[in-house]
């Protein structure tokens, strides 16, 4: 099973093109010292046994009415498209039953936000998941930290956190990753599982049960303490988000809470610590020093649940990682063996290098893989096997995971996507309105989509392109749908990742009238942003 990472793979490469670095955005506003979290400690009670339900409140700040903070748009699409692929897989998986609400754009106001968790109903036994992205800020006289909404009115966090337990639902959860404005940036670490398990493989629906039936209380989460910044690109989304979410939920969980958010919270504070030293001196001016995930509280284990306890011994686990370097030039990179739970230092760098045609062994079963450019770090946790660097489809330089028959003469077999032959066949995804199943039929050149109860379908043309933006290249998907008024065109961007070869997300970059944009704010009367489409077997 081969792994794709499409967006963007920076390295120092001798004679390959240059790659710029990603644009970071920051997610707070305060600026008071910062206020560590409490140990927290778990007791067990019983599991429920009948059908749960998530009652998911997904609010999505995309479209505020001031122009100038929608600079982090696209990266809370991208934290839209997190939430609903791990929604999707515990669904799909029959752990529970979501019920979900998405509020975004002009929609996300504070009225809007308050009504629909004011009528939100829900058993003893469900869960209500409320998650807030998009801007924040602290007082700082009161200390008390606020959501700002699409019509840029503060909504308290106390405030929602009051409406969700009243609901007296059997686990809260609550968690917000808020931003601010744009910085020059880098990316987190992106874990590269060998075991390339599919949305429906069920590997961890144990783990899921554990985790969703297993607990109860409240999960209070923000992405930052109250005095810090959170940070994001518009490839991964939020940082902590991810790490929380996309990593600890969807690739690598493990069946408690508590270690889940302690992992990603270390992570995204030492990835704060691996920026610039000039950028965290200029951050320092302001008081702020790090970005440090805050667990206002965490939920109670239930007796049926088997708490993993980890042990740092500080040894490297046994094995063998092999990359073998399938491009014409020679790749220096570094092995960090840093512990993230503490501060990073440079010397726990090992600077390796691969030449071209040839491949570098390193001797340990787990290894956090950095690359540097123009001063930046990019990180990926490898684990023990076989894997190869590349140009894909757009120029950029990513890895692979090395199947047996991949060699020097045939890897472009996987690293070159094709991506008018990927689409062909049937797809579906979910209607975010509706909650109805949409399928999509692609052709060589046209697309179809049904639409339960509805005789007169919708259908168009569609085309991919590759395109660069902010001098990165990107994969585009645009759909071309004709009626008597004239033709409409949406592009997508297209997300992509080989552990999950029967899905696709496509984030929405621009909509056109004929040769006219249309502004946001009418296209997402009409329009899905965040979009996640299951191949139909």
């Amino acid at each position: 099973m081969k792994l794709r990472i499409l967006i963007l793979f920076c390295l120092v490469l001798i004679g390959i093109q240059n790659i710029s670095a990603i644009e970071l955005n920051t997610r707070s506003c305060s600026l008071s010292p910062p206020i560590f979290d409490t140990k927290i400690n778990l007791k067990k009670s019983n599991r429920p046994t009948g059908l749960v339900t998530v009652k998911a409140v997904l609010v999505i700040c995309d479209n505020y009415d001031s122009p100038e903070n929608n600079n982090i748009a696209q990266s809370l699409r991208v934290d839209l498209g997190t939430l609903n692929q791990m929604l999707d897989i515990i669904e799909k998986r029959n752990i529970v039953k979501v019920e979900k609400t998405i509020i975004q754009g002009t929609k996300a106001t504070k009225v809007n936000i308050i009504n629909t968790l004011n009528t939100l109903k829900s058993g003893n036994d469900d869960i209500i998941l409320y998650y807030f992205t998009g801007h924040g800020f602290m007082e700082k006289k009161s200390g008390k930290t606020f959501m700002l909404t699409s019509d840029e009115k503060n909504l308290g966090r106390d405030e929602v956190a009051s409406i969700i337990e009243s609901k007296k639902a059997r686990l809260n959860m609550l968690i917000s990753d808020c931003c601010s404005n744009a910085v020059e940036g880098f990316t987190m670490s992106r874990s590269i599982n060998r075991t390339g398990q599919k949305i429906d493989a069920g590997e961890f629906d144990q783990i899921y049960k554990d985790l969703f039936l297993g607990y109860e209380g409240f999960m209070h989460l923000s992405a930052a303490t109250e005095g810090e910044k959170a940070f994001s690109n518009n490839d991964l989304g939020g940082f902590f988000t991810y790490h929380f979410i996309k990593e600890g939920l969807v690739k690598k969980p493990v069946n408690n809470w508590t270690e889940i958010f302690t992992d990603s919270k270390n992570k995204t504070s030492q990835l704060f610590m691996k920026m610039d030293a000039q950028e965290r001196s200029k951050l320092a001016s302001e008081g702020i020093k790090n970005q440090t995930a805050k667990a206002y509280s965490l939920p109670k284990a239930k007796s049926s649940v088997v708490s993993k306890e980890v042990v740092n011994t500080g040894t490297i686990p046994k094995g063998k990682i092999n990359i073998f370097n399938y491009t014409e030039s020679n790749v220096n990179f570094f092995i960090d063996n840093n512990d993230p739970s503490k501060q990073w230092v440079e010397s726990k760098l090992i600077m390796r290098s691969v030449q071209a045609g040839q491949s570098i062994l390193i001797n340990q079963g787990i290894a956090l893989v950095g690359y540097n450019y123009d001063d930046q770090d990019y990180y990926f946790e490898l684990e023990n096997g076989d894997y190869f660097l590349a140009i894909d489809e757009v120029g950029s330089l990513e890895i692979f995971i090395k199947d047996p028959d991949i060699n020097q003469a045939n890897f472009a077999s996987v690293a070159i996507m094709d991506y008018n032959s990927f689409f062909k066949g049937t797809w579906e995804h979910d209607d975010a309105v509706t909650g109805d199943i949409i399928k999509t039929v692609f052709a060589a050149q046209t697309f179809n989509d049904f639409y339960p109860n509805v005789v007169d379908n919708e259908s168009g043309t569609w085309s991919v392109r590759q395109q660069e933006i902010d001098s990165q290249n990107y994969s585009f998907i645009t759909l071309a749908y004709r009626d008597d008024g004239g033709e409409f065109f949406l592009d997508y961007l297209i997300e992509y990742d080989d552990e999950f070869p029967d899905q696709v997300q496509l984030i929405f970059i621009s909509a056109f009238d004929g040769d006219e944009e249309i502004p946001y704010e009418e296209a997402e009367k009409f329009l899905e942003p965040s979009i996640i489409m299951y191949r139909v077997q």
